[in-house]
């Protein structure tokens, strides 16, 4: 796949289409989540504090519970690869074909070039140099041509790839490195090694994205979230005054 794609109106109807199928399956994933893994993923990310998950905005549940799916292993398989296993679509409808794509999706930083309004965005993947289409339509509202540097899960489509969970903005580059960066510091970690995702994710959110998360959804823009609590046993971060 290359950013070269151009996207026709059918192609966007079907990505209407499929996104709903998505977030419908997002939600029975959800579901089977353990609250084991909500404890561990929230501490790998570092909003877990005294045995509370502390969300700084409305939607930060979006970025954890996107963590918990795709990024918390139990024997050898991630939540949405035991999901799909367990519960198989008919061969040959959308449904299958959505639960394969989410399977291989896969997590980048992307560097967003142009925008196709009402559409999505060409983009290239900071890490591996790939030019991609981005099919996500707030986006193509919200940034433009404008360019900007995101983290975000990316589901293959065919010729393009949709976003899914939250997208986190990339102020600082540089925190993308330090991520990376191997302990034992000899060269940095791939980001297609399980865990690896949650040390963006917490880079991210220590560097302020959670005032700018995007969460999954058409309507979705990159703006500045409300700071109030929507997961059960969360509590609001408060802030003393100075």
């Amino acid at each position: 796949m290359d950013n070269s794609f151009s996207p026709t109106r059918q192609d966007v109807e079907r990505y209407r289409r499929l996104r709903a199928l998505t977030s419908e399956l997002n939600h029975r994933m959800i579901k089977t989540i353990p609250r084991q893994a909500y404890d561990e993923v929230g501490d790998a990310i570092g909003i877990l504090h005294d045995g509370v998950l502390v969300l700084d905005s409305e939607d930060m549940s979006g970025v954890l519970m996107d963590c918990c799916i795709y990024d918390w292993f139990q024997g050898g398989r991630n939540l949405v690869q035991q999901y799909a296993a367990a519960h198989p679509a008919k061969p040959g409808t959308e449904e299958d074909y959505i639960l394969s794509a989410l399977v291989q999706a896969k997590y980048r930083v992307l560097v967003s070039q142009s925008a196709v309004p009402d559409a999505g965005i060409h983009c290239r993947d900071a890490l591996s140099g790939e030019g991609l289409f981005l099919m996500d339509v707030a986006f193509s509202h919200s940034l433009g041509d404008k360019s900007a540097v995101l983290a975000t899960r990316t589901i293959p489509l065919g010729e393009y790839w949709m976003s899914g969970g939250a997208a986190l903005p990339v102020h600082t580059p540089s925190i993308i490195k330090h991520a990376l960066r191997r302990p034992d510091n000899e060269g940095y970690e791939s980001i297609e090694t399980p865990g690896v995702p949650l040390l963006i994710v917490r880079a991210c959110l220590a560097a302020g994205a959670a005032d700018y998360i995007r969460y999954e959804g058409t309507a979705g823009k990159l703006t500045k979230a409300r700071r109030e609590p929507r997961w059960p046993g969360s509590k609001r971060r408060r802030h003393l005054p100075q």
